[in-house]
């Protein structure tokens, strides 16, 4: 009886074990994604310890910190007014619709529609603290279907916030013609201004994946 009770007990904790395991193996993969998709959000925000802020706040410890607190930002009235925390829920939600959670503030990104994506994004969002899981890149995620190389990270994290990936695959610009592109979306469609080094990439990248 003893041992009948023993080995039951034994094969409850190991079960329980090989769960607990891929559980934090599909966290850690869902994380991978969001690591990905979190790309378009670089436009606009930092994601490291003690980077400065970009045009919105730096995201590093957002999880679960006071809505409008990170330091030297200077927020909007509307989040100002907003009295919530950054919890799992709220992120989930905020990212579904960022003028419907918060009307009025200044953040100019409709939202992720998906669900899936949104899980994905606030799963990463969990890693960005101190001691939290280093996370690698998902080999699932294909860049909206650009071609690989040196410069396709910075692509997409810029051409998607505005428009679809499909209409860079559609292009056959040469250099010059893509630099020209560049400049017309910053002075005249408000992309912000690219730093040199991207800016190269991004041009070379396109010229030899898109170019005409």
């Amino acid at each position: 009886m003893i041992r009948q009770v023993t080995t039951g007990l034994l094969f409850s904790l190991l079960a329980g074990f090989i769960g607990l395991q891929s559980a934090l193996a599909d966290q850690a993969n869902l994380a991978a994604r969001g690591k990905q998709l979190v790309l378009v959000c670089q436009g606009c925000h930092t994601l490291a310890e003690g980077e400065p802020n970009g045009i919105g706040p730096n995201l590093w410890n957002v999880v679960d910190r006071k809505a409008g607190s990170a330091a030297g930002f200077e927020y909007s009235e509307a989040f100002k007014q907003f009295k919530g925390s950054w919890t799992l829920e709220n992120l989930k939600h905020y990212l579904a619709s960022p003028a419907a959670f918060i009307p009025n503030n200044r953040m100019a990104f409709s939202g992720i529609s998906s669900e899936a994506d949104r899980n994905a994004v606030v799963a990463y969002l969990q890693t960005l603290t101190a001691g939290g899981p280093v996370v690698g890149a998902s080999s699932s995620f294909d860049y909206g279907g650009l071609k690989e190389g040196v410069g396709r990270e910075d692509v997409y994290a810029v051409c998607s916030r505005c428009h679809s990936i499909m209409l860079v695959k559609q292009q056959g610009m040469s250099r010059s013609r893509w630099t020209d592109m560049l400049v017309w979306m910053v002075e005249e469609q408000g992309m912000d201004e690219l730093a040199p080094d991207q800016h190269e990439r991004i041009l070379d990248y396109l010229a030899k994946n898109y170019g005409g």
